[in-house]
């Protein structure tokens, strides 16, 4: 990191009656890199705010469906989209799974093995739901050290690559506890240079200070002062990525605490990790923008045309899942009361089933369930896919190809490789 590329305020020794600044490390091999001990996030706004960006990315939020609220279909596409989010914002720091394997079945899944990326994700969606729950219940007051850690620990707890403490906090003399983002294998030519270990907590609680102030956050959301939504959202992330308060994860917890900020002002999230993913090179640099130069534009009007775009996502989405069963059933005829007319309904909200799990939810015995799927095999709605240890796994391909498809593309290329899935030869049952 060039100390030349920082702010003023930044390049200038760190002042404990301060608080930020640049700073050296005695650690051996880091005695002439400099490190930032980051500043809080700002109270007064000072900087020129993209006004058009902000109106747009306001408009989206404002016709969000307020979180309290959600109907049926809406809980179905916040259900879809946690696991969507998961994939994405966990495939840019690396970790690899996909939207089919967030969709499987507890019973399937939890037998295919030791610990490894997938149920790192799997963990990531889980965090997600349960402090949207909490973010619901208390508001900016789940903004805590407690929920980052935790967060944390159910990411990082089953990823494999990770050889640090789940949940905790990087501090002096611990492994990975300094930490530098970006550039080649010298220490010298990296991007940033984070909090230093001895900092890390101090700045993360101002970090969390900032963005559980109810205060700042209704006065934003009533107009005064700046602070609304888009610009928390960008601010808070900026900061919180500055601080970087665990030896790994960082991004994917970070991310992770979007869709919150946007519960907490009562919005169904908008999820953002595929437009980032999409758009990575601008991330970076409007991210490095905010945290060397603490100049925000950049990446506030980034997150706006996050906002815009990954709204029009779900939509597009939403739609096109809410119109398959009309699709299947005229792609089909069914016997009315059928057990294979009634899986409909649950293919559509749970895509990949087995068996057990359809006898469960409409009551059948093991052979009247069995019988139905086949049925819906034969009529293109769903796909044997074969055996997954001791259970046949059926799968409706079109909402795994709409959920699977890159951020963006086009919805009938997704339905018809999913159609083209459907016709693919099941292993043997």
């Amino acid at each position: 990191m060039k100390r030349s590329e920082l702010a003023p305020t930044l390049k200038a020794v760190y002042d404990k009656h301060r608080g930020f600044g640049s700073i050296k490390l005695p650690d051996a091999g880091y005695e002439n890199i400099w490190f930032i001990v980051p500043p809080p996030p700002p109270r007064k706004l000072i900087c020129d705010l993209p006004l058009r960006a902000l109106a747009k990315a306001r408009s989206v939020l404002a016709r969000q469906p307020d979180f309290a609220s959600l109907t049926p279909l809406d809980k179905l596409v916040s259900y879809y989209f946690v696991r969507r989010e998961a994939v994405e914002s966990s495939r840019l720091e690396g970790t690899w799974s996909t939207i089919d394997q967030l969709l499987t079945p507890d019973t399937v899944a939890d037998s295919q093995g030791a610990p490894d990326g997938r149920q790192s994700v799997r963990g990531y969606a889980h965090a997600i739901e349960k402090y949207l729950a909490k973010a619901a219940a208390l508001k900016e007051r789940v903004f805590t050290q407690e929920t980052v850690r935790q967060v944390h620990k159910e990411i990082m707890a089953k990823d494999p690559r990770f050889r640090g403490v789940p949940g905790a906090l990087r501090a002096p003399g611990q492994p990975g506890a300094i930490v530098q983002i970006g550039g080649s294998f010298r220490k010298e030519e990296s991007t940033y240079n984070s909090a230093p270990p001895a900092f890390v907590a101090a700045s993360l609680h101002a970090v969390l200070d900032w963005l559980g102030d109810e205060k700042l956050a209704q006065r934003g959301d009533a107009g005064i002062g700046g602070f609304t939504l888009p610009v928390r959202l960008a601010l808070g992330h900026a900061h919180f990525e500055a601080v970087h308060p665990f030896p790994d994860g960082n991004g994917r917890v970070g991310r992770a605490l979007w869709p919150l900020q946007m519960v907490c002002a009562d919005h169904m999230p908008v999820y953002l990790s595929g437009f980032v993913e999409a758009c990575r090179g601008d991330y970076g640099r409007a991210l490095q923008a905010a945290q060397k130069k603490l100049a925000y534009g950049e990446i506030i009007e980034f997150i706006c045309e996050a906002i815009v775009r990954g709204q029009a996502e779900a939509a597009v989405t939403r739609a096109a899942i809410e119109g398959l069963p009309a699709l299947w059933i005229k792609r089909a005829r069914f016997r009315e009361g059928s057990a294979a007319l009634r899986a409909l309904a649950v293919l559509q909200r749970q895509p990949i089933v087995t068996i057990s799990l359809l006898q469960g939810e409409l009551k059948l015995t093991n052979e009247a369930a069995r019988l139905a799927l086949d049925q819906l095999v034969d009529r293109g709605v769903a796909r044997n896919r074969g055996r997954s240890g001791r259970e046949l796994v059926f799968a409706a391909e079109e909402i795994i190809a709409l959920l699977s498809r890159p951020f963006g593309s086009d919805i009938a290329q997704a339905l018809k490789e999913g159609q083209r899935a459907l016709r693919k030869t099941a292993k043997p049952g």
